[in-house]
């Protein structure tokens, strides 16, 4: 995937992740959070607005960003908070995998959308992968259309669970699974979805 638009434009998506908070974005899957820390893994973490939020709710935070111009404008606005930021990204995430941790949550916000299909398998396999024992995955699927400048596909809950049956993750009932777009775009929604490790 292509990440010229996030580069480019790294200041008004910066501006645009900070306009909202981590529990306003997150509302669905918090309360499965509840006052439970440890390792966290945050995919796209853009702004560090939610890795920052977990930091400051006693989590150790690593944070994944592949768009340079992003990864510095969120490393700046993180740096009072122990956030180890990564240049890394999906299907592979090989640097993450050299660190050989295994993490009490991984969150996959507002990513899922750019892996193509045929990255999809492979990116969920390793997202399991990297859980430690009773560790949550979260996934937020975007659906709309695109915006002209970023390349988005298709997702769905329905190939989501597919995936999981074939892994050892168990997905995990919330009460709200979708929502409506928090910017107030028209057209897009979203949707939620969490499984847990044994």
């Amino acid at each position: 995937m292509s990440y010229g638009p996030y580069n480019k434009n790294a200041q008004k998506f910066f501006t645009q992740y900070q306009s909202l908070t981590f529990e306003q974005v997150h509302s669905d899957w918090l309360p499965h959070l509840d006052k439970q820390t440890g390792l966290a893994l945050d995919v796209g973490a853009g702004s560090g607005r939610d890795a920052l939020a977990l930091a400051e709710r006693g989590w150790d935070v690593v944070a994944v960003e592949p768009a340079a111009e992003l990864r510095r404008l969120g490393g700046a606005a993180t740096v009072h908070r122990s956030i180890q930021w990564v240049d890394d990204s999906l299907p592979d995430l090989s640097e993450i995998r050299k660190l050989s941790y295994r993490f009490d949550l991984v969150l996959v916000s507002a990513v899922w959308m750019h892996l193509a299909p045929t990255s999809r398998e492979r990116a969920f396999r390793i997202l399991t992968e990297l859980l430690a024992p009773s560790g949550m995955l979260v996934i937020t699927l975007r659906h709309g259309p695109r915006d002209g400048e970023r390349s988005f596909h298709e997702v769905s809950k329905t190939e989501l669970d597919g995936l999981a049956r074939d892994s050892v993750v168990m997905p995990v009932t919330l009460q709200l699974t979708s929502s409506v777009d928090q910017l107030q775009r028209p057209d897009v929604w979203w949707e939620t979805v969490l499984y847990r490790m044994p």
